[in-house]
């Protein structure tokens, strides 16, 4: 029995449109990672090589697409509302699905610098784990955070999540391993009987 085919999202918030855009937004967001290439070192694992390049970024975009339709993933960009040819402002990305008796994801994201400070970032991950939830049917989202980023720890309080451990050595970012807070938010509608195998 074939899965039956779910469609893209196209989430729209008061200013933002989140979409998994097809490999014809490259360039786009080729551009949002160079410009906030300095920006976001101080808080991502080193990059892979091509990083920095239309080819990586086409067979980054066709491979989320792909991810989603295999219920994998969730990569979500964010562009403005009525822009969806426009610049990318950031992403979300809902990743490592595990399905079963956990139906849980881990959260990264990533915002432009010149957007910083307005609540963009709150705007876009209030409607995006309102689709995880409703729309995917999960029950937890894992998100954590170094812990001298407190903008990023203030942003998932706000959002409701909760602090369930410290882990030491956690991810290797900018040549040293660096501790992680450990933050969850789980689905108190999802019942047990609703929940997808």
């Amino acid at each position: 029995m074939m899965k039956e085919q779910r469609a893209f999202p196209h989430i729209e918030t008061e200013r933002l449109l989140l979409t998994i855009p097809s490999e014809e937004a490259a360039p786009r967001m080729l551009a949002f990672f160079e410009e906030n290439r300095e920006h976001l070192a101080r808080w991502s694992p080193p990059v892979p090589a091509g990083y920095y390049t239309e080819s990586y970024w086409r067979d980054r975009l066709a491979q989320g697409r792909a991810q989603f339709t295999q219920d994998e993933a969730l990569r979500l960009v964010l562009f403005e509302r009525d822009a969806e040819a426009g610049p990318v402002l950031g992403v979300c990305n809902f990743t490592n699905f595990v399905r079963g008796p956990f139906q849980a994801c881990y959260l990264g994201y990533s915002l432009d610098h010149r957007f910083e400070g307005r609540g963009m970032m709150y705007e876009a991950l209030k409607a995006a784990t309102a689709y995880a939830f409703e729309q995917l049917r999960l029950h937890r989202i894992m998100a954590n955070y170094v812990p001298v980023n407190e903008r990023s720890g203030k942003l998932l309080r706000r959002l409701g999540f909760v602090v369930e451990g410290y882990a030491r050595d956690y991810l290797l970012i900018e040549d040293r391993w660096q501790d992680h807070i450990l933050t969850s938010l789980t689905n108190t509608k999802l019942k047990a009987d609703n929940a997808r195998s």
